[in-house]
């Protein structure tokens, strides 16, 4: 009862409770009194008491065993009950899972069915759809996009077109460039007055007409299943292309929206007068984009494959272009050629040394081996007419390294020469040193002759 430790309390022992007394026990003893006693009549009494309780006890004992004969018998005519049901469920449940079964195997046979039928329609959508991609395929290779587009109203500008790229112009003034795509074989084409206007034949049609793929498939089946009568015959054959990249493709159309010009001011910051661009030499060689960029074009043997562009403080190459060559304009008399980095070194040397028989080529710094191989040709075609060729790189190590290179891919025979401005990097800085002398002379002429004319 939480009793602190350590300190004295009394402890309690509950008391014992006694068990209560056995009754059976008490009516035995009383039993043993009333025999042992002497008196008759209470023995009597007993064993008449112990007769009643025989007799009730067989009554009980009869009871029971009628009792249990019943419940024997009831238990036994349930479980008879009962097997007999157990047996019609068991038989009803037999029934059922054979009609189940049955019924699973006629769905699995309508399933197989079903899936087989499925598989056929597949296979006969993936030939259908196989069948299409094939007849645009068709469409697009064996289609001559160039006579389709003249068939609507185009034609054909050969000046402007080389063996990659056919350009060709409606009435309405239209302006689109045909080639092939050398990795599929497609003809596509592309707009030079809209760079979303671009694509296969199927692009060309839907842009310009506005029909659906099935109305375009009517529209050039005829030029497939007709091969001998053809819908559209030119009056002159049109030029067979040759493959080549998207990109240069690209290139070329975005060329084709430059303009010529014949002066700019970066140039004339330069120093370059308008007198040499416009020097038939050079005219036709330099454009501008519609950013007022200079662009120089470079060519490889098969025609534009990029371009350079130049402003004031900036410096830049076409974006998927390749370095060519940029080329002046050529005459079968010339007897030089003269070989810089840049297009504007070329301007520079022409203006410092005019010389009428001269062509020049800008490499547009490092050379390449696409550069190397078109130079080797040229390099072996000038030199077996006698011509003389004039290496006018940089001074520097780079143009050193430049020169060692062309000397490397000239012939044997051939008349190879160095020429390298002696007090500046490159020829439009010596241009622009010798304008400022010129102009320094002039300003020292000028105050000689005033100071003449006040004496």
């Amino acid at each position: 009862h939480r009793t602190v430790s350590n300190q004295p309390g009394e402890i309690h022992n509950p008391t014992p409770q006694q068990s209560p007394p056995n009754r059976l026990e008490m009516q035995r003893e009383a039993l043993y009194q009333a025999v042992n006693e002497d008196d008759d009549p209470t023995r009597e009494r007993t064993f008449r008491n112990l007769q009643e309780l025989c007799s009730s006890v067989r009554e009980g004992q009869e009871r029971t065993r009628g009792i249990n004969q019943e419940l024997i018998q009831t238990t036994d005519e349930k479980i008879g009950v009962f097997n007999q049901s157990t047996e019609r469920i068991n038989q009803e449940l037999l029934r059922n899972n054979q009609l189940i079964q049955q019924q699973n195997e006629r769905l699995s046979r309508e399933d197989l069915q079903a899936r087989k039928r499925l598989s056929r329609h597949h296979e006969r959508l993936r030939r259908i759809k196989e069948q299409q991609a094939q007849e645009l395929d068709t469409f697009k290779t064996d289609i001559n996009l160039a006579d389709y587009a003249q068939a609507n109203g185009y034609s054909i500008e050969k000046k402007k077109s080389s063996v990659n790229c056919l350009v060709l112009k409606d009435n309405q003034g239209d302006k689109i460039l045909v080639g092939i795509n050398q990795s599929d074989g497609h003809y596509f084409y592309s707009s030079v007055n809209d760079d979303r206007d671009s694509g296969s034949i199927i692009d060309f049609i839907q842009n310009r007409r506005n029909l659906n793929l099935g109305e375009v498939r009517k529209e050039l089946r005829p030029w497939i299943n007709e091969p001998s009568n053809p819908p559209y015959s030119p009056k002159q054959a049109t030029p067979k292309l040759t493959p080549s990249s998207p990109d240069r493709h690209k290139i070329i159309t975005q060329f084709e929206g430059f303009n010529v010009i014949v002066t700019h001011p970066y140039l004339t910051r330069r120093g370059v007068s308008q007198q040499t661009t416009n020097d038939p030499r050079f005219q036709g060689r330099i454009y501008t984009d519609h950013r007022n960029n200079v662009i120089f074009p470079h060519a490889d043997r098969e025609g534009v494959c990029g371009y350079e562009l130049r402003n004031q403080e900036f410096k830049s190459f076409s974006k998927g272009g390749i370095k060519g060559l940029w080329a002046s304009n050529g005459s079968k008399d010339d007897t030089t050629l003269v070989i810089c980095e840049s297009p504007l070194d070329c301007l520079s040397y022409h203006q410092l040394f005019r010389d009428d028989t001269t062509r020049y080529f800008a490499t547009g710094g490092t050379l390449s081996d696409q550069q190397k191989t078109i130079l080797k040709g040229v390099f072996e075609k000038f030199s077996s007419r006698g011509g003389q060729i004039m290496i006018a790189t940089d001074n520097d190590e780079g143009g050193k390294q430049i020169e060692q290179e062309l000397r490397n891919l000239a012939p044997e025979t051939a008349q190879i020469n160095r020429i390298a401005p002696r007090h500046h990097k490159d020829w439009n800085e010596t241009l622009m040193a010798e304008i400022r002398r010129q102009r320094e002379q002039q300003e020292r002429q000028k105050r000689s002759r005033g100071r003449g004319l006040s004496r």
